[in-house]
C-alpha cells in the first residue's frame, strides 16, 4: 500500500489549527460552565458537574477563571494546551504575559520555553520572579521615598531662599522708604530754617531805648523770681524757727514739772522720814507701856506697818499722776515684792 505523502507545511499548518483549538476550547468551556452555573437552580451547581460533566467544583473555576482572563486562545497554546501553566500564568500582570510565553527561559542551566517547561519548572519560575518584581518594587518605593524627601528638602530649601530674599528686598524697601521720609524731614527743616533767617533779616531791630526797657524789665523778672524764692527760703526758715521754739519751749515746761514734781517727792519722803521716826517713837512709847505681851507688841507692830503701807499706795498715786503710770507701777511692783516676801516667810 502506498502512502500519500502531504507537504510539510500542511500538516504545520493543520498542527497548527488544531493546537488552538484545544486552547480554545479551554477557554469555551470556561464561558459555557460560567452560563450554565447562572442558568441551573440555587444548590444544583455540584450536583450537575459531577453528575453532567464529571467535574469538581474547583476544576469548574479554574476553567471559568480561564475563560475570564484570556481572550487570546493562541496564548494557551503556546504553553501546550495546559489548562494549569494557564492558571499559573495569572500570577503576571496581564500586560506581562504575552512576553513572559514568547521567551525562552534559563531553566537550571538550560533554555525553555514555557510549552517545554514542566509545570514545576514554571512555578519555580515564576517564584522567582514574583521575588524579583517584589524586591525591585521595594527599591523602587525606597527610591521613590528618597525621591520625595529630596523634592521636599529642595522646595523647603527654596521656599526658604524665597522668604529670606523677600524679607531682604522687604527690608530694603523699609530702609529706602524710612531714608526718603528722613531726608524730606531734613529739607522740611531746612526750608523751615531758611524761612526764619529770611524773617529775622527783614524784621527791624529794636532801637537803643527800646533794648534798655527790655533789659530793665528782664532784669525786674529775674529780681521778682530771685525775691520770690528768697521769701519763699525766709518763711520756711521762720516756720522752722517757730516750730523749734514751741518744742523748746514744751521741752522746758517738761523739765520744770519733772523738777517740780521730784523736788514734791523729795519733800514727800523727808516728811515720809520724819513720821517714819515719830511713828518709831511713839511705837517704842506704846511697846514699853504695853510690857512684854507678844500679841500687844504684834499689834503695835501691825498698825504701824498697816499705816506705813497705805502712806505708800498714797504715795504710789501721786507719783502717778506727777511721773506717769510706767514710774508708778515700779513701785507698785517692789510692794508686792515685800508683801510676797513677808507672805513666803509666814
Amino acid at each position: 500500500m502506498n502512502e500519500i505523502t502531504r507537504p510539510i507545511e500542511v500538516i504545520t499548518q493543520e498542527i497548527n489549527f488544531y493546537k488552538l483549538q484545544a486552547g480554545n476550547a479551554i477557554i469555551e468551556i470556561g464561558k459555557r460552565l460560567h452560563e450554565a452555573k447562572l442558568t441551573l437552580p440555587h444548590g444544583a451547581w455540584g450536583a450537575w458537574l459531577q453528575n453532567e460533566v464529571e467535574f469538581s467544583e474547583r476544576t469548574a473555576q479554574n476553567f471559568m477563571r480561564i475563560a475570564k482572563e484570556y481572550r487570546n486562545p493562541q496564548l494557551i497554546a503556546d504553553m501546550g494546551n495546559s489548562a494549569t501553566k494557564a492558571l499559573l500564568l495569572l500570577s503576571l500582570p496581564a500586560e506581562e504575559r504575552e512576553e513572559f510565553v514568547g521567551e525562552a527561559h534559563e531553566i537550571d542551566g538550560e533554555e525553555k520555553t514555557v510549552a517545554a517547561m514542566t509545570t514545576k519548572e514554571m512555578e519555580r519560575l515564576l517564584k522567582e520572579l514574583e521575588a524579583e518584581r517584589a524586591e525591585k518594587e521595594k527599591l523602587q518605593s525606597q527610591l521613590d521615598l528618597f525621591q520625595t524627601e529630596k523634592d521636599n528638602a529642595v522646595d523647603a530649601a527654596y521656599k526658604e531662599t524665597e522668604d529670606k530674599l523677600e524679607a531682604l528686598v522687604n527690608q530694603k524697601e523699609a530702609a529706602e522708604q524710612a531714608k526718603r521720609e528722613a531726608e524730606e524731614r531734613i529739607a522740611a527743616m531746612e526750608s523751615e530754617m531758611d524761612e526764619l533767617r529770611m524773617q529775622a533779616e527783614q524784621t527791624a531791630l529794636p532801637d537803643e531805648s527800646e533794648l534798655e526797657r527790655i533789659r530793665r524789665e528782664a532784669e525786674n523778672t529775674a529780681n521778682q523770681k530771685a525775691e520770690k524764692a528768697m521769701q519763699k527760703k525766709l518763711d520756711k526758715a521762720k516756720k522752722d524757727a517757730e516750730k523749734a521754739k514751741k518744742e523748746a519751749k514744751e521741752a522746758q515746761a517738761a523739765i520744770e514739772a519733772h523738777e517740780a514734781a521730784q523736788k514734791e517727792a523729795e519733800e514727800a519722803m523727808l516728811k515720809a522720814k520724819e513720821e517714819l521716826a515719830q511713828v518709831k517713837a511713839d511705837t517704842e512709847k506704846k511697846l514699853k507701856a504695853a510690857g512684854s505681851s507678844g500679841i500687844t507688841v504684834f499689834k503695835v507692830h501691825f498698825e504701824a506697818v498697816q499705816g506705813e503701807i497705805n502712806k505708800m499706795l498714797t504715795c504710789i498715786d501721786g507719783v502717778e499722776e506727777s511721773e506717769g503710770k510706767e514710774e508708778a507701777d515700779k513701785l507698785r511692783k517692789a510692794l508686792k515684792s515685800l508683801c510676797q516676801s513677808v507672805q513666803d516667810n509666814l
